[in-house]
């Protein structure tokens, strides 16, 4: 009986795991139809010239997700220039995500205006925008291979003096100190041979690679533990202050944006408050209450018993 019962259900499971495959590839093409099926990014009928970016503004801009019953941001109003940085905190849902895709060009104003050198972004070639932009986010996505290709990877054209000219301004000494063949050393999967630490600086060294106008970063320090937090904002607080490029942070964590000139707190797509770390602690406000509890939280994560003391 049992061998007549493998003969029948062995066959029916495979049918199974084909009807799986089959519902997997169906749902593969569907997103793939729909991706190709996307209008292609409108193009202005007579472009202006960017030249390099200086100065980038936000007038009145506002958006609202098709599917949302409320705006992700509205009247959201700033302007930065070359050599300043600024930040935008907030808790989860203030906003933060969509205003950075609409920093990029991922998002288009439904309302209002973002000018770049006073020119409306709608004027101008996307791309002539995208190749001065620097971009670092918390997941940084590295490929099988060498650290010379993964920083080549965004500026096929830079020269050995360029290469390292942007690991030592992302603090990379340390871990070109370790690495066996230099900048030929394989790095794996995903960076599967470096700490998250490591990677998020190789990423930094790959927006500066691009010798950016505007470089942004998104959460860059926020999946980091507490001390490799630490050495990334120090390594970012270095960048800003070589003051050759608009700087731009977003951010959850207070800690990582304290030196900026200009911090833009939001709150349910708004701009609620806005000025210096000093000014907004003064103030008493959303920013204020944010700081104490992200500072009580560190203490806490700091306390380290004698028990666990000697069991380390």
């Amino acid at each position: 009986m049992q061998i007549f019962s493998f003969f029948v259900f062995g066959p029916l499971q495979e049918i199974g795991n084909i009807i799986l495959s089959y519902r997997e590839a169906e749902a593969s093409l569907q997103n793939f139809d729909t991706l190709m099926s996307k209008q292609p990014e409108p193009h202005p009928a007579n472009p202006k010239h960017l030249g390099d970016v200086g100065e980038l503004r936000f007038q009145n801009v506002g958006f609202q997700h098709r599917t949302a019953h409320q705006r992700a941001i509205e009247d959201i109003n700033f302007k930065v220039e070359k050599g300043e940085t600024i930040a935008f905190v907030g808790p989860s849902g203030s906003g933060k995500t969509t205003l950075m895709k609409l920093l990029v060009g991922l998002y288009r104003p439904q309302e209002g205006k973002i000018l770049y050198n006073g020119i409306d972004e709608n004027s101008i070639y996307f791309d002539d925008l995208r190749n001065q932009i620097g971009f670092v986010t918390q997941d940084t996505q590295l490929f099988s291979g060498t650290i010379r290709e993964n920083l080549l990877f965004v500026n096929p054209s830079a020269t050995e003096e360029d290469l390292l000219d942007a690991l030592n301004k992302a603090a990379c000494q340390r871990l070109l100190s370790r690495a066996d063949k230099g900048l030929e050393t394989m790095l794996g999967e995903g960076g599967l041979k470096l700490s998250g630490g490591e990677k998020q600086r190789i990423s930094i060294a790959r927006a500066l690679l691009r010798k950016p106008k505007v470089l942004i970063f998104d959460e860059a320090t926020s999946s980091l533990d507490s001390i490799t937090e630490e050495e990334i904002t120090s390594t970012i607080r270095q960048v800003s202050s070589l003051r050759n490029q608009i700087t731009i942070l977003i951010a959850h964590r207070l800690s990582t944006i304290m030196h900026a000139d200009r911090i833009y707190v939001l709150e349910k797509g708004l701009i609620i408050e806005t000025g210096t770390h000093e000014e907004l602690l003064a103030d008493s406000g959303l920013y204020y209450a944010m700081w104490r509890q992200q500072i009580g939280e560190r203490k806490s994560d700091q306390k380290v018993t004698p028990a666990q003391v000697k069991l380390n």
